[in-house]
C-alpha cells in the first residue's frame, strides 16, 4: 500500500512523513522566536532549493498533496543551514542556544532515517508474524474495527487521501510539542528524551511481537470482508516484505503523548491535540496499518515513558514509580496474553471488552494522578 511505502525513507522520493518531520524542524526554530531578519532567510533558501530540484528534473512523489507537503523538506533543510551559519557566527552563549536548537531540529529527521532503514532488519529477524492472533482478538470483540473503517474511507477517494495526510503529519505535532515546552521557564517533562526513547525502545518491540497490520497480512480480505473467527488459524504467518511495525502502535502512542503533555497549551490548543489523537487513531485503523488492540496496548507502554521522564517529582513518589511499574507490567502481560491466551478472549466478548476498559482507564487514571502531582509540585 502507498501508506506503508510512504512511511519510511527507503526507496521513496520526498517521503511525506519525512517531509513533515523536517517541517517540524522549521517549527522548532520558530518556537525559539529568532529575529525576523534571521529566520526570513529560510524562505528564499527553501524556495531556491525547490526550484533547483525541479530544474534538475526531480519529482515530489505521487501521493496526495505531494506538491505542498514536499515544501516541508526544503524548509527543514534550509532551517538547519541557517542555524549552522548562526551557530558559527554567534558568541559563546548564543552559540550554545543555536546548537541546542540545531540538535533538536536534526535529531528527529535523523531518527526517522535510521528507523526507516532499520525496518528491513525486522523482516530478517522475524520472517513470520503473529497477525492472526491480533486479528482474532479484534474479532473476539464482536467486530474487527479496521475493516469497516477501511471500507468507509475507500468509498470516497477524498476521504482516503485526507486520512493518509493525517497519518503522515504526526512528526510535526511532536516537534510543536517540543517547541512549546522548550520556551517555558519550567519544564516538568523532558519532552525530547521522552519522544526519542519512546520511539527507540518502541522500535525494539517490533521484534518482540512481530505484526504488519490487516491491510498487509490479510490482503485477500481487507477491507471488504471481515474474516469470521472460525476462519482465523492461530498460528504464525509467513508475510512478504512488509515492515513488522505494528505492535504496539507507536503512531497512536506518540499522539497520546502529545495529548498528555498538551496541558501547557490554552484550551483551544488542548482541544486540537485531543482531536488529533482521535483522528490519528482513526487513520491507523482505517488505513489497515494497525489492529484495535495495538492502540490499547500502547496506553500502558506510553504511560511508563511519561512517568519515567517526568522530572518535576522525585522517582520515589508513588505518583511516578507506580505508572512505570504498572505500565511495564501491563504491556508484558498483554504480549503474553495475545500470544497464548486468545481462546480465553474468544470464549466471551465480556472478557475482551473488560480487559480493554481496565487497561485504558487504569492508564488514564494513573496519568491524571501523575499530572496532578506535577501541578502540586509547582505550588
Amino acid at each position: 500500500m502507498q501508506t506503508r511505502l510512504a512511511m519510511h525513507p527507503v526507496g521513496y522520493q520526498f517521503n511525506p512523513t519525512f517531509a513533515f518531520t523536517l517541517l517540524g524542524t522549521f517549527a522548532i526554530y520558530l518556537w525559539t522566536r529568532p529575529p525576523v531578519v534571521a529566520w526570513i532567510w529560510v524562505l528564499p533558501l527553501a524556495g531556491t532549493m525547490r526550484i533547483a530540484w525541479v530544474y534538475a528534473g526531480g519529482t515530489f512523489g505521487n501521493y496526495f498533496g505531494a506538491a505542498w507537503i514536499s515544501w516541508g523538506t526544503f524548509l527543514g533543510i534550509a532551517t538547519l543551514l541557517v542555524l549552522a551559519i548562526q551557530a558559527i557566527r554567534a558568541q559563546s552563549d548564543q552559540r550554545r542556544s543555536y546548537m541546542r536548537t540545531f540538535y533538536a531540529g536534526s535529531v528527529f529527521p535523523l531518527l526517522s532515517m535510521v528507523t526507516g532503514y532499520s525496518l528491513a532488519l525486522t523482516l530478517w529477524l522475524r520472517p513470520k508474524t503473529w497477525d492472526s492472533f491480533l486479528l482474532a482478538f479484534d474479532g473476539a470483540l464482536g467486530f474487527q474495527p479496521s475493516f469497516p473503517l477501511g471500507r468507509l474511507v475507500l468509498q470516497d477517494h477524498r476521504a482516503w487521501d485526507w486520512t493518509t495526510v493525517i497519518y503522515y503529519v504526526l512528526p510535526f505535532s511532536g516537534a510543536m510539542l517540543y517547541g512549546a515546552h522548550r520556551v517555558r521557564s519550567r519544564r516538568p517533562v523532558a519532552i525530547l528524551g521522552l519522544l526519542l526513547s519512546f520511539v527507540i525502545i518502541g522500535f525494539a518491540q517490533y521484534g518482540v511481537y512481530p505484526a504488519v497490520g490487516p491491510a498487509h497480512a490479510f490482503r485477500a480480505f481487507y477491507p471488504w470482508r471481515s474474516p469470521a473467527l472460525r476462519e482465523i488459524a492461530l498460528q504464525s504467518m509467513a508475510i512478504g516484505p512488509d515492515p513488522r511495525n505494528c505492535m504496539p502502535s507507536l503512531h497512536f502512542g506518540a499522539a497520546l503523548l502529545v495529548w498528555w503533555n498538551s496541558r501547557i497549551w490554552p484550551l483551544w490548543g488542548r482541544a486540537l491535540a485531543g482531536l488529533f489523537l482521535l483522528v490519528t487513531g482513526f487513520s491507523t485503523l482505517a488505513l489497515g496499518e494497525h489492529y484495535l488492540i495495538d492502540l490499547v496496548v500502547v496506553f500502558p507502554f506510553a504511560l511508563a515513558f511519561q512517568a519515567a521522564w517526568t522530572k518535576a517529582i522525585p522517582c520515589t513518589s508513588s505518583a511516578r514509580y507506580l505508572p512505570v511499574v504498572i505500565g511495564c507490567a501491563l504491556t508484558i502481560a498483554w504480549y503474553v496474553l495475545l500470544r497464548y491466551a486468545i481462546p480465553m478472549f474468544e470464549w466471551s466478548r465480556v472478557v475482551s471488552w473488560v480487559s480493554i476498559i481496565v487497561t485504558v482507564s487504569w492508564s488514564a487514571i494513573l496519568e491524571m494522578k501523575l499530572a496532578a502531582a506535577v501541578k502540586n509540585s509547582a505550588g
